[in-house]
């Protein structure tokens, strides 16, 4: 998907905290197939949904700019979207 992204100061705190990798971070947004959502609360922004350590994670992305907002784990009714889209794939 996207490769020349950068990750804001608060993004990276919250990886830290959360811990998730930079890598991490990164093979999501790469993933050809990953399932993406809009934001709720930022027009400009969506979530890229991928696995990290067998975990769902949510990537807020703003896609004008391709700066990661933020990163966190997926709610329950984004693992059950992130499942129905990537089942027999």
């Amino acid at each position: 998907m996207l490769m020349k992204t950068t990750i804001s100061i608060h993004a990276t705190g919250q990886r830290i905290e959360r811990g998730i990798t930079e890598e991490g971070i990164r093979n999501i947004l790469a993933s050809n197939n990953a399932p993406t959502i809009m934001s709720k609360t930022d027009p400009e922004a969506i979530i890229v949904l991928g696995k990290y350590e067998g975990k769902v994670w949510g990537v807020v992305l703003n896609f004008k700019t391709l700066n990661v907002i933020t990163v966190r784990r997926a709610g329950k009714k984004e693992r059950r979207f992130y499942e129905q889209e990537t089942s027999g794939k």
